[in-house]
């Protein structure tokens, strides 16, 4: 009967873990401070093979039909006579959607100086038009920016098996055609992230106010790699028993155990991760900017 005492509980994983550390180490228990440590090897080789895997996320290319929005309100004459600020209007979309907001603020001279935008609306598919009342004055008029958004989203309310498998959580690419499905490089979509505390964030398609589909390159945390989201990867779990077993041969005096133990954990990870590359896609695109252009040559 093998014995193991780490202090406080773990769960099911790194018990398994454990047993097999044990084993390959021919020791029937572990005391205390020796079951901490490679419990603290396990979580250090774990965390290592995160990061450098970026395991739960993987890459995926999808077609996203982008949210129009209105970014920004223009003022084109201030009008005249205005007391208080007027009551800004934003048009609705033409179908489903959420209208826009905003706020008017009016300068010294009685003139409609500037429009903040609130609430940028959700689902335009033309710029809507812009509208002034009250404050006592008239003649104001102003014209809306709609510019798109990929939302990234940050909940997995879609996925029956608890998966993430419509959450972005770190946008790569945009192009205007499947970048898999053609030799030449596709048209580029400039991009911009816009974090936000409420969720994931999202993107900002520059100088876009299309609602026509694009294709997005992103990374998505989804577990590929074990059936459940508590699993812990076969792979990783090779890995982090070698990052282990080669701490407890260092601790030991074995220094040169511990070397051939490091090696062959850093070969498993490697090939991890060259199938992940190899996965992932072999075109590689090599850019180029000028001024307010990007160019775009296919490498294989």
């Amino acid at each position: 009967m093998r014995n193991v005492d780490v202090g406080d509980s773990v769960t099911a994983p790194t018990l398994g873990l454990l047993y097999r550390f044990m084993h390959t180490i021919g020791a029937s228990s572990l005391n205390s401070d020796e079951g901490n440590a490679a419990v603290a090897s396990f979580n250090k080789y774990a965390r290592l093979a995160r990061e450098r895997a970026r395991w739960p996320h993987t890459v995926k290319t999808d077609q996203f039909i982008p949210d129009v929005r209105v970014r920004s309100v223009s003022v084109g004459a201030g009008g005249t006579g205005y007391t208080s600020a007027p009551t800004v209007t934003i048009a609705a979309p033409a179908s489903g959607g959420t209208q826009a907001t905003g706020v008017a603020t009016i300068n010294a001279n009685g003139e409609v100086n500037g429009v903040s935008i609130t609430n940028e609306g959700s689902g335009y598919a033309e710029v809507p038009t812009v509208t002034f009342s009250g404050g006592g004055g008239s003649g104001a008029s102003a014209t809306a920016t709609i510019v798109a958004y990929i939302a990234h989203g940050s909940d997995d309310s879609d996925s029956p098996s608890g998966v993430f498998t419509s959450t972005i959580a770190e946008m790569l690419r945009v192009t205007e055609t499947d970048p898999y499905t053609q030799d030449a490089a596709p048209i580029e979509v400039p991009f911009r992230v816009l974090y936000e505390s409420s969720d994931f964030g999202q993107s900002l398609l520059i100088n876009r106010n299309s609602t026509s589909p694009v294709w997005c390159t992103y990374r998505f945390p989804q577990n590929d790699y074990a059936v459940g989201d508590t699993d812990f990867p076969y792979v990783w779990a090779e890995y982090v028993l070698q990052g282990a077993l080669a701490d407890w041969y260092r601790a030991n005096g074995q220094a040169d155990k511990g070397g051939m133990a490091d090696r062959q954990a850093e070969q498993i990870l490697l090939l991890e991760l060259d199938k992940l590359e190899r996965q992932q896609g072999q075109d590689i695109y090599t850019h180029f900017s000028t001024h307010h252009t990007v160019h775009a040559f296919n490498q294989r």
